[in-house]
């Protein structure tokens, strides 16, 4: 568990001092680049300013740690995605590993994320699929998975980040008796801006 505590405040240590470092020296030339494109954005002949209905786009990156009960046992979870938001919806693209005394998994999965409200407390659900590389009893194979669940994100608690807590159900599709599992994790969301 001290292990599980020290990684995790890892992550927030490094992702929140050093996330604007890389920008300090490129403030100094910003300033004229600013008055370029606030000009063009500000004119009427730009191709955005006619468009005015467009979707909005964006791209964020995070990662989440938490618990995983699979099959009864409880174990240690923790993954990495990205969301590429598309007007109403977000694909993400994620991987996940999670494991529990004799049995552990690493996915590759692809969810779609509906957001339920604009707030800055924003619930969301989500679901898809995923190829899970599972692993019981020194016995490997490789199946498909189905991804359902949902969460709350918290906009704006940080300069640089959003917080998120997730739930979801996977069911690993198995010749021999599926395998389901409840992943519940907390996390870090880093948009792009």
């Amino acid at each position: 568990m001290k292990k599980l505590i020290f990684v995790f405040v890892t992550f927030i240590l490094f992702f929140t001092d050093n996330s604007q470092a890389q920008y300090i020296t490129q403030l100094k030339g910003i300033n004229s680049s600013v008055r370029t494109e606030t000009a063009f954005l500000k004119s009427s002949d730009n191709l955005l300013s006619k468009r005015k209905g467009l979707p909005s786009t964006g791209a964020s990156v995070g990662y989440n740690i938490g618990l995983a009960s699979i099959e009864g046992n409880v174990g240690f979870a923790i993954g990495a995605f990205a969301e590429i938001n598309a007007g109403g919806f977000s694909f993400l693209p994620q991987a996940n590993y999670w494991n529990s005394k004799d049995q552990n998994n690493f996915e590759l999965a692809g969810l779609a994320r509906f957001y339920l409200s604009p707030a800055v407390v924003r619930p969301y659900l989500d679901g898809g699929l995923g190829v899970n590389f599972l692993n019981i009893d020194k016995t490997n194979t490789t199946k498909l998975g189905l991804d359902i669940g949902g969460g709350v994100e918290l906009k704006n608690v940080g300069t640089s980040f959003n917080l998120l807590f997730d739930g979801k159900y996977k069911l690993i599709i198995r010749d021999r008796g599926n395998v389901s599992c409840f992943v519940f994790t907390a996390g870090m969301k880093f948009p792009f801006k």
